[in-house]
Formats: C-alpha cells, sequence, structure tokens
C-alpha cells in the first residue's frame, strides 16, 4: 500500500529533548520523580509552571534556572526540518503531521510563528488530548485527522515503544537514529 502521510515526533526526532539530559543528570529517586512529571505534563494534568516548578524542586534550583535549562538544552534538527519542508513541496498530495508528547506552552518557544502551519497539516498533542503515545488511540486520531487509514501511515519516532505502538494502530514505523538513515529509508518508501 502507498504511504499517503508521514508523521513526525517532536522529542527525540526534530528537536533533542532536555527530560533525557535531566533524567541522566539526576539521583535513581529522582529519575522516578521526573518521569512522573513529565507524563503529568504530557497528558495536560500539570501545567508548564508546574512542572518547572517541580524540576527546580528536585535540583534546587529557581525557576529561572530551570526555565534556562530547558529551553537550551533543547537542539533543533535544522536538516531534518528542511527535508521536512522539501518534502512538502516535493509530494503535494503526501499528508504530514507532528505527534508528540508534549506539555503545553513549549512549542511555541521551539518554533517560529506559523512554521508547524507550513510544516504540517495536522499536530497532535498529548496535552491536548489526554492522550499520549504509546497509546495505540492516538495514532488512530491523528491518522484519522489527516482523513487517511492507519495503514496508509508511516510514524517517524525515536523510542520503540512509541513505534511499537504506532504498529499496533496498524501504521509502519521507522524509528529514528540519525538523518542520515531515516531519510534514505524514508525516500524508499515514498518511492516505492
Amino acid at each position: 500500500m502507498a504511504i499517503k502521510a508521514v508523521i513526525f515526533d517532536c522529542f527525540g526526532v526534530l528537536y533533542g529533548g532536555s527530560i533525557d539530559t535531566l533524567i541522566r543528570m539526576a539521583e535513581p529517586e529522582g529519575k522516578v520523580m521526573l518521569r512522573d512529571l513529565s507524563k503529568q505534563h504530557d497528558y495536560g494534568f500539570i501545567s508548564g509552571s508546574e512542572y518547572e516548578s517541580g524540576i527546580a524542586e528536585l535540583f534546587g534550583w529557581t525557576r529561572q534556572q530551570t526555565h534556562d535549562f530547558l529551553m537550551h538544552k533543547r537542539i533543533r534538527n535544522e536538516e531534518l526540518i528542511n527535508y521536512i519542508v522539501n518534502l512538502r513541496q516535493q509530494y503535494a498530495n503526501l499528508k504530514m503531521a507532528m505527534l508528540s508528547n508534549v506539555g503545553g506552552g513549549t512549542l511555541e518557544y521551539l518554533f517560529a510563528p506559523g512554521e508547524l502551519e507550513k510544516m504540517f497539516d495536522v499536530r497532535v498533542l498529548s496535552y491536548e488530548e489526554s492522550l499520549a503515545k504509546p497509546n495505540p488511540e492516538i495514532f488512530t486520531l491523528t491518522a484519522g485527522r489527516l482523513g487517511v487509514a492507519a495503514s496508509e501511515c508511516v510514524m517517524i519516532d525515536d523510542r520503540v515503544e512509541n513505534c511499537e505502538g504506532a504498529e499496533v494502530a496498524g501504521m509502519m514505523a521507522l524509528q529514528y537514529t540519525d538523518n542520515e538513515l531515516l531519510i534514505k529509508r524514508l525516500n524508499a518508501l515514498l518511492e516505492a
């Protein structure tokens, strides 16, 4: 079956995520707390301010130190973002989406106004849906919003469990490890 839609994760694909850096820095009990804070934020159960306060408390930082850390530990994947823009030009009928486990207010710091709308037909954000990857329902929801069957989608994600969730929903999944391999594999699928 031909691929009609490509769905990209944000953190770990379009941007390096700060939560992974924090988890590496934390003591064992702090790692559990950070994962819990991150899930609560991704699902929209706590605000960005509450998320930053929880991290600040855990590390003994001020809110400003925490905010600065979160913003500066995210590295934009310019090569892949440019590739997405080029895909939109090369394949006029290809649908594009961003599906991300993210809390409210985060993407506004990372993308210029209108940039996401230029790149993607649809954005499905966990905090807006109270649903997060790897739950297969969020993949099915994304395909529906794109107006295609899940079997016509390929999901790009850095986490194996999210790729597995996409596959359970009926999608093809490519686990992101680096730009060169992803671009090669995705181009082969789109040209098939």
